[in-house]
């Protein structure tokens, strides 16, 4: 009962997110000179939380049936970067930078101290994938 449970669920989680593409090199021509507003980002749950983000306007992707699309900037989106090694690194979209050939963001929303910096010749993959968690950003 509860084996049948977990595989139904995990499966919902598995579907129910939208996951795009982007090359490095696209990636990297997108966000090599961009102005990052070092200002707070903020996010709704259960009242107002901040946290320290980035307000980047959108990326350009690639859909899984090989089409370009633009996706505004969001707080459940997610990256996940492959590495040459095979290991991957998950990283919240707003909180990315790149920087100095290293790219950099926050793996955990609320501890901001839990930085992941990856250098950037290591990356091979960048998936974005739209998470479906409810967080949305609230106006100043």
């Amino acid at each position: 009962m509860w084996k049948t449970l977990t595989l139904i669920s995990v499966s919902i989680l598995l579907f129910s997110c939208k996951t795009y593409t982007i090359t490095p090199e696209s990636f990297k021509e997108q966000f090599a000179t961009i102005e990052y507003d070092e200002s707070y980002s903020k996010s709704v749950l259960s009242g107002p939380i901040y946290y320290n983000g980035y307000v980047i306007k959108n990326i350009k992707v690639i859909t899984k049936e090989g089409n370009l699309k633009v996706l505004d900037n969001d707080p459940a989106l997610e990256m996940r970067v492959t590495l040459k090694n095979g290991k991957r690194k998950i990283i919240y979209f707003d909180s990315m930078k790149l920087e100095h050939d290293t790219l950099k963001g926050s793996k955990a929303r609320f501890f901001s101290k839990l930085i992941t910096k990856v250098p950037f010749s290591e990356v091979t993959k960048i998936e974005i994938q739209e998470s479906g968690k409810k967080i949305k950003y609230v106006n100043n």
